[in-house]
């Protein structure tokens, strides 16, 4: 009897789970909770887009620093949707922020506004520096990847500056470590 091929699959890494434990316990202000209820209402906006604009997700795969969402290869985005479904993650987040300050849900406004901001910037992986390549791609631009690749090295190195500086003056380590995640990934990609 052949097994049916599955359609979608969603796994946790163990890094992912020891982070949210520890986010949990060390929480006093529920505010791990309203990351995860952000980040999945970024990631709902990216299936739906993907899905209107006529892909399928098949992988969802939450790990240490962020959920890694894989397109299935039988339902093909050109570079122009790709790009789209790319921006619709901070779109829902950012419509979320206004949202939720409108209703007076200050704390959970400004974590959706940081969320769909930071996911903005031109580095790759993040949505801006996805949505460039495929804009820079689309457009037939020689040397494409090379340019998106350069932008992303450059944007991670002036935030790990600004994360340099929010360590020294006031002693937090949270965007130095995610501009030392994103500078590592931008210098292994070449």
């Amino acid at each position: 009897m052949k097994r049916p091929v599955k359609d979608f699959s969603f796994t946790c890494s163990a890094g992912f789970l020891l982070m949210a434990a520890a986010l949990l316990y060390l929480d006093g202000q529920a505010l791990a909770l309203q990351g995860a209820l952000a980040c999945a209402l970024h990631e709902l906006g990216h299936w739906l887009a993907i899905r209107r604009l006529g892909g399928r997700v098949y992988r969802l795969r939450l790990t240490l620093v962020g959920a890694e969402m894989s397109l299935n290869p039988r339902y093909p985005l050109s570079y122009w949707r790709e790009a789209l479904a790319a921006l619709a993650g901070p779109a829902a987040s950012l419509l979320c922020a206004a949202l939720a300050a409108r209703w007076g849900l200050y704390l959970f406004a400004g974590v959706n506004l940081c969320y769909g901001l930071f996911n903005l910037l031109p580095i790759y992986p993040l949505d801006g520096g996805r949505s460039l390549l495929c804009l820079l791609s689309n457009f037939g631009l020689t040397g494409a990847e090379r340019a998106a690749h350069w932008t992303s090295v450059v944007c991670s190195g002036l935030l790990l500056g600004l994360g340099w500086t929010a360590w020294s003056r006031w002693g937090n380590p949270t965007l130095l470590c995610a501009a030392l995640w994103l500078a590592i990934r931008a210098l292994r990609a070449d």
